[in-house]
């Protein structure tokens, strides 16, 4: 029976703007390789900082793909989502 997914959110730094295709590609066949995937991000308006939210089995496969891909970052957690309904 396949594992629930649960959104992941990982605080990090950007890469420089010349690195940030190899990056992404680099975390992105980390991420297919453990089964999760890129879902949204969300960037400081200087472009240094970034929230990125994932699905993934848990916070740690996260860590593993940035840690594989050799990009650091601060932190990952799980999280629940919430919105306002309009």
């Amino acid at each position: 029976m396949p594992q629930p997914m649960q959104v992941v959110l990982v605080e990090h730094d950007q890469p420089a703007p010349a690195d940030r295709e190899e990056v992404r590609r680099r975390i992105e066949r980390c991420l297919t390789l453990r089964n999760a995937r890129w879902m949204r991000s969300y960037h400081t308006a200087d472009g240094r900082r970034s929230i990125c939210q994932f699905e993934a089995p848990d916070a740690e496969t996260v860590r593993e793909a940035f840690r594989a891909a050799g990009h650091p970052f601060d932190r990952a957690w799980v999280a629940q989502m919430w919105w306002r309904e309009e």
